[in-house]
């Protein structure tokens, strides 16, 4: 997620052709990744960069005489986004210096950044802009967040994973760190391996509600045989709007009902997974053992599935 600092208006006509080109390369004309903030007085600064025609590529723009480190952090926060993500883009080295450590301030192309690209992504600007428009509605339902979220009327639809989407889990795979609760990343042909073991289920979320798609936002892998999931991943666009909850609760039904056994999970926790990772205890898993880091967890077969009735589910042409 590139972070840019407009100081001066020589500033702005650079950066024009910058965003242009990274655009093109990267999500195409609806580019999500640029976020802007500046230290200025806040109605001149946007009408500046309004009178470049670059308005339409920044999301949560922060323009004030704070410190620039206080508006990224407000932006990631805004954007559900851990700083690791972040990569700071300032003419001035004290600026630069003042940024929190995690987060990367470079002008310069590194690898880290070359990362797949579906069409999907390409429309990520929109999806954050839906996103904008749920954080607004939600306000108008203060502390009852639920109340908000059945809202919303959630719809998770479950599929397989086929040649299709495959594209879509791999760049899922590579860019999702927040809820990877294993810490995975496949490469398209291990993907391809995945599909061809018969022991293994593959499960491919997609979520939409009130306010529009979210697009494929999660992968999961179980092997049957135990039953045991070994992976699961969501985007950080669906945090803590009980999907994560849903899904992990209809995986226990299934297999606990189909198996007759107690349903296994494989966590692997990390300063950045750690908060989302309290979706096992909320859905009472019990840990087992701890080994070479990775926790494994139980959810015994009599005990009942919790339910809270916030998100509904839609199976399709899954195993």
């Amino acid at each position: 997620m590139y972070f840019w600092s407009l100081g001066q208006f020589l500033w702005a006509v650079y950066l024009r052709i910058v965003l242009q080109s990274a655009s093109n390369r990267h999500s195409g004309p609806g580019c999500a990744r640029h976020r802007e903030f500046s230290k200025n007085n806040a109605g001149e600064a946007w009408e500046a960069v309004k009178k470049f025609g670059l308005d339409q590529y920044f999301l949560y723009p922060q323009i004030s005489w704070g410190p620039k480190s206080q508006a990224i952090r407000a932006i990631a926060k805004q954007l559900n986004i851990g700083l690791e993500s972040v990569v700071f883009i300032d003419d001035s080295r004290f600026e630069r210096e003042t940024l929190p450590a995690e987060a990367y301030t470079t002008l310069l192309r590194r690898k880290e950044f070359d990362v797949p690209v579906t069409e999907e992504s390409k429309d990520r600007r929109k999806l954050y802009q839906l996103e904008m428009d749920r954080q607004t509605v939600a306000k108008s339902f203060s502390d009852d967040y639920l109340a908000f979220l059945r809202h919303c009327q959630i719809q998770l639809t479950v599929r397989r994973m086929n040649e299709e989407n495959l594209e879509r889990v791999h760049e899922l795979t590579q860019r999702t760190n927040q809820m990877n609760f294993s810490g995975n990343r496949y490469d398209r042909e291990v993907l391809r391996t995945l599909l061809k073991n018969p022991d293994l289920d593959t499960f491919v979320l997609s979520c939409e509600d009130r306010f529009g798609s979210y697009g494929v936002i999660g992968f999961s892998i179980v092997d049957r045989r135990k039953p045991l999931m070994t992976d699961l991943m969501f985007s950080c666009r669906i945090q803590s709007k009980r999907i994560e909850h849903t899904f992990l609760a209809y995986l226990i039904r299934k297999y606990v009902t189909e198996t007759g056994k107690d349903f296994y999970a494989t966590y692997r926790r990390t300063p950045r997974n750690s908060q989302s990772g309290q979706v096992f205890a909320d859905l009472c898993m019990e840990e087992v053992e701890i080994r070479n880091g990775t926790s494994l967890l139980r959810f015994p077969l009599s005990k009942d599935v919790p339910d809270d009735r916030v998100v509904t589910v839609s199976v399709i042409d899954t195993v």
